[in-house]
């Protein structure tokens, strides 16, 4: 199944894109308040039992990262279903993704005393 989430790059950046409508939409580099989001909606929302206003808040996360260049009605109205949870999932996956691998590049052993 083709999503209709992808990343482009540019000059060694990797940008977001979602195409609604057949319009596509290029998301800005995401800003840090993006990733403790992203974090905090993983932890609240039980995935397996989405209740409607828990979408609309994933569906409102993913308009906030690509800065409002579309509603949430228009994910709604310009997106086939089978491919909803899948791309709202990359996009959260993707933002806390980044961030990971950074984390990666820590020691492992060092003490937050030390």
């Amino acid at each position: 199944m083709l999503l209709p989430f992808d990343f482009i790059s540019e000059n060694r950046r990797v940008f977001m894109q979602i195409v609604l409508n057949d319009k596509t939409f290029v998301a800005p580099s995401p800003k840090a308040r993006a990733v403790r989001k992203a974090i905090e909606l993983t932890k609240n929302i039980d995935f397996n039992d989405l209740a409607p206003e828990n979408l609309d808040t994933l569906v409102g996360y993913v308009v906030d990262l690509f800065d409002k260049q579309f509603t949430i009605d228009d994910v709604y109205d310009g997106m086939d279903a089978e491919q909803l949870i899948p791309t709202l999932m990359e996009c959260i996956s993707s933002v806390v993704g980044k961030i990971g691998a950074k984390l990666e590049q820590f020691p492992k052993n060092v003490s937050a005393g030390a």
